[in-house]
Order: C-alpha cells, then sequence, then structure tokens
C-alpha cells in the first residue's frame, strides 16, 4: 500500500529556505581541525560567495515586501523598524538594506545584474550610500549606465564610478531648478562613560576637503624617533581638530572674544587631596568629570571661570578670572621660544600652547621666565604623566622623565 505521507514528500517540494538550514546545520558539523591553510582558504572563499548570493536574494524579496508597505500591517512605523523588532538586524544594518531596496526597485537593469548574479549586492550597496531622496528620482535615467559598470567593475572600482555618478546627479538637479537644497552640514557628538566626546560628522565636499586638509597641515607625521610614539593617521587628525578648537578658545575666535569653560572644582582636590569619592568634585561643564591633570593645563592658557567648592553645597571662590598670559606675554613666550619645546618635537610656536611650569594650584606666577611653549600633544602629556619641566640658570628649559632622563 502506498503511504500518503511519501507522495506527499515525493509531489510537493521542500521549502528551499528549510534545505538551507539542513545545509547549514551539516556545515556547522564540519570537523576542519586537521584542514591546511588552503583548504580553510577555498571554504572561507565559497561560504563568502554563498553569503553574496544570499544577500541579493534578501534585496529581491524584500522588493516587493516594501512595494506593498507589507511592514505596515504590525503597525510599524518604517520598514526599518519592524525590520529591527522581527529579525536579527542592527537598526544601521537595516536602513541599508531599506535603502538598497529602494535602489533594486527604481533602477531594472540593476535589479536584473542582481538577480542573475553579473553583479553583487555589495554593488547595489554602494548605489545606495549614494543616492539620496532627491537623487533617487533621476536614477532610472542612469540605470543601464550603472548596471553596466557594476557588472565589469570590482566593488572598489566601482565606489568612484558611484560617487561620481553623484556628482553627475547634482548638476542635472541644479541645470533643472531642482526645489530641493542640499543636505546640510552636520556632526553628531555625545560624552562617553570616560568622559570623552564621541561623533560622527557629514560635510560637504569643499568644507570636507577644507577640514582634512587643514588637519593634515596641522599635524603632519612624526618622526620615527618620536619619545612618545608615532602617531596613526587617525590620532593625528584627532590631536589637530583639538588644536583648532583650542585656537579658537585661546582668542582665535573670529570676533574676539572666545567662549569660557566653566569647571567646578572642590578645594581638596584643587590642593591635590583624595576626598570622598560621592564629594569630590573637578567637573568640566557640559562634559562631566576629569582629571585633576586636564584641569591643571586648561588653566594654563583658557579664559576659565572656576567655582571651587567645600562639600557638596558650601561654595568657597565664584566667578574670578583664573590668570592666563596676556596676548603680549604669549608672544613673548613664541617668539623666545620658536615652538614646542618637548625634545624632537618641531611643532612651532604659532601652533603651541603656553604652559605654565608651575600650575596656579602650586601657586606658580604668570610670568614670562615661567612659561614656555608646548604643542597640545605634548601639553597634554606633561599633565598627564611623569614628564617634567625646569627652568635653568640661562633660561632655557629641561624637559626630563624619571625612567629616561633628558
Amino acid at each position: 500500500m502506498f503511504d500518503i505521507a511519501e507522495w506527499d514528500a515525493a509531489v510537493v517540494p521542500s521549502d528551499p529556505a528549510d534545505r538551507m538550514r539542513g545545509n547549514l546545520a551539516d556545515l556547522a558539523l564540519e570537523d576542519r581541525d586537521g584542514w591546511h591553510g588552503d583548504a580553510l582558504s577555498a571554504r572561507l572563499v565559497e561560504l563568502l560567495e554563498l553569503r553574496e548570493r544570499l544577500d541579493a536574494e534578501l534585496t529581491r524579496v524584500a522588493v516587493p515586501w516594501h512595494r506593498r508597505r507589507a511592514w505596515e500591517a504590525d503597525g510599524a512605523l518604517s520598514p526599518a523598524a519592524w525590520l529591527t523588532h522581527r529579525a536579527p538586524i542592527s537598526v544601521s544594518d537595516a536602513r541599508r538594506l531599506v535603502k538598497s531596496v529602494s535602489v533594486v526597485d527604481a533602477a531594472p537593469h540593476l535589479a536584473e545584474a542582481l538577480h542573475t548574479g553579473a553583479t553583487t549586492a555589495a554593488h547595489v550597496d554602494t548605489v545606495a550610500r549614494v543616492v539620496s531622496p532627491r537623487r533617487l528620482p533621476i536614477l532610472a535615467g542612469h540605470d543601464e549606465l550603472l548596471a553596466e559598470h557594476a557588472t565589469s567593475l570590482s566593488v572598489e572600482d566601482f565606489t568612484l564610478v558611484a560617487r561620481r555618478w553623484a556628482a553627475i546627479a547634482d548638476d542635472h538637479l541644479a541645470a533643472d531648478h531642482h526645489p530641493e537644497h542640499e543636505p546640510r552640514n552636520r556632526l553628531q557628538a555625545a560624552v562617553t562613560m570616560d568622559g570623552r566626546v564621541d561623533g560622527t560628522f557629514n560635510l560637504d565636499p569643499v568644507a570636507g576637503a577644507q577640514l582634512l586638509g587643514a588637519l593634515d597641515h596641522l599635524a603632519p607625521p612624526d618622526a620615527a624617533d618620536a619619545p612618545d610614539g608615532v602617531r596613526s593617521l587617525a590620532e593625528r587628525r584627532g590631536d589637530a581638530l583639538a588644536e583648532l578648537a583650542g585656537r579658537y578658545h585661546r582668542g582665535d575666535a573670529p570676533d574676539g572674544n572666545p567662549p569660557s569653560l566653566d569647571v567646578v572644582v572642590d578645594v581638596a582636590t584643587l590642593n591635590g587631596d583624595t576626598p570622598e569619592l560621592a564629594r569630590r568634585r573637578c567637573d568640566l561643564e557640559g562634559i562631566g568629570p576629569v582629571t585633576r591633570a586636564t584641569l591643571e593645563r586648561i588653566c594654563c592658557g583658557a579664559t576659565l571661570t572656576r567655582v571651587v567648592m567645600a562639600g557638596e553645597s558650601v561654595i568657597l571662590d565664584m566667578g574670578r578670572k583664573v590668570r592666563f598670559a596676556t596676548p603680549a606675554q604669549a608672544r613673548a613666550v613664541r617668539i623666545r621660544d620658536a615652538g614646542c619645546i618637548f625634545p624632537s618635537c618641531r611643532r612651532p610656536a604659532r601652533w603651541c600652547d603656553i604652559h605654565h611650569i608651575n600650575g596656579f594650584a602650586q601657586g606658580g606666577s604668570t610670568d614670562v621666565a615661567t612659561m614656555c611653549c608646548l604643542c597640545r600633544r605634548h601639553h597634554t602629556l606633561v599633565h598627564n604623566s611623569q614628564w617634567t619641566i625646569e627652568v635653568n640658570q640661562d633660561g632655557t628649559f629641561t624637559v626630563t622623565h624619571p625612567a629616561r632622563g633628558p
């Protein structure tokens, strides 16, 4: 007698997704401990190729899903919100998928190339990264040309083509007097748990080129024998950005009236003691807790308003401007030192802070003889390490480290 279950299995094809789950389960049981490097490399490439095809099918399935607004059935406010709620995907990845879907839906030639495997999901994602809402309506007119390049170029080379298309698209929009405006420059920043400021920015090409050019000019590559190590490009640009902000605060503001920094500090911390953690106050307004070394460094040259506290509520001193070098003193120090006095540093004086060798907390005075030029990088290092600076009898300076010497 013929078993109906066997008949169903023979006639009704299994779900491709179910077969894929079974194959993945078999793959997970694969013992690769004895495999040679070539075998592991081959398997890695195979899996990446399979993942690419899966990404392509994922995009193709999402096109009709998005077109029919199936995500609204659950009351979701956006397709990205639905995806992050229903699937194991991050918000950023969900948004990237939705953008790729919009590209495939608007570009039939690119969609066909993706379906046949002539191009990859990474190529589509590259187009999606340059397709803004105002560029999307004209994508169809350039779809065939983009698809041709996507099938013949690597993702890296195609990235440049996509960026060039975006510029051409903007030229078309400008010629047609398109009503939409250019995206505005923006910068997002947040204070982290350790008191650092983390963020991202998005600038138009001219502003971006100007910023990167200024940063690279302010922070050229370090010498191979730099005493505190050679910085990466990202580190150098980060230091240069801090230097630009520092210049503004030192008086280089266009209106000649730089913003002030507000610090709240308790008297015990100011004197170098260690108060109870709950009572300790050494806070930079808008940022939160900072180290005492940071307080001492910014007191060397910032326009700073301090509030000295005794405990949680008793104010000992408020509103007095901490003394800092006058413009004439700063000019004299920069002319005398010509640049950063730290060993092997060649940063010119105009890029340097004026450092008080004896800080205000130690009763130091604001005199030309007891101030020197330090670039922002080494100024921070001196205040946060064991490096010390001594004034010699002839007015020169000796920079030393206990473990290294002068």
